[in-house]
């Protein structure tokens, strides 16, 4: 596939048409993406914003936030190469992605944006001294390891969402926040918590999902559904994936 930045155009030609031609190469920093065996594949994108269209992040930030002439997915990798992972502009839009791979999924030409983000992430640690104080990311993200990697914690955590809606007001909006966190709400504003969280729904109507399954005929509903069949029957899996 040919991209839209080629333009094609004839020589010299004798009699009427031209007698000169004038190449003008508008390089803007592609020589040095090109250079990169790791990154180079973003300059494959035909901008078809198919990667714009299932990305769960630009579908919430939108497309001012990246603050680049190239939003979205193809954007957070393209950007940081053109100015440089060390540009303070864009040395951030690496991280703006959950990694959920829809952009690789739909991409017509199959650019792996997720494994070019992840290069770019590497890149950007690199060119950062190791700091003797930890700043308010590392701190944030630290924070957010510890809580999310225990079931107990996420539910302690979640009891504050009242905090939050309070914060939130009659607007249900949250329009800012101290510290690192307010580089979001200087783009969008964040939405009320919502009154309930999944686990508390979860937790009230459990047994009721499990009734229903069970009178569809389906296997119970919860955490120990797989393990046990509709007729009580255990059930073990194969070395080829198949159950017995």
């Amino acid at each position: 596939r040919m991209n839209p930045y080629t333009s094609m155009w004839t020589g010299v030609t004798p009699g009427d048409g031209p007698q000169n031609v004038h190449v003008v190469l508008l390089d803007n920093g592609r020589t040095a993406v090109l250079d990169d065996p790791a990154g180079r594949s973003a300059l494959h994108c035909i901008r078809c914003s198919a990667c714009l269209n299932v990305c769960p992040v630009y579908e919430q930030a939108g497309g001012h936030a990246y603050g680049s002439t190239y939003p979205g997915p193809i954007g957070a990798i393209l950007s940081p190469q053109l100015t440089g992972i060390t540009s303070e502009q864009n040395a951030s839009l690496p991280y703006a992605s959950s990694l959920c791979g829809a952009c690789y999924d739909v991409c017509p030409v199959k650019i792996n944006i997720p494994e070019i983000l992840v290069h770019l992430r590497d890149e950007d640690v690199r060119s950062k001294p190791t700091p003797r104080v930890p700043s308010q990311m590392d701190l944030m993200m630290k924070g957010a390891s510890v809580v999310m990697s225990s079931g107990t914690r996420m539910g302690l955590a979640e009891k504050g969402l009242p905090l939050g809606r309070a914060v939130a007001g009659k607007d249900r909006a949250i329009s800012w926040l101290p510290g690192i966190a307010g580089g979001w709400t200087d783009e969008r504003d964040i939405p009320a918590p919502p009154k309930e969280s999944f686990r508390n729904w979860w937790a009230k109507h459990a047994d009721e999902t499990q009734q229903r399954v069970a009178a569809d005929g389906g296997p119970a509903a919860g955490p120990d559904a797989g393990s046990t069949a509709p007729d009580g029957a255990e059930t073990d899996t194969e070395d080829d994936g198949g159950a017995r």
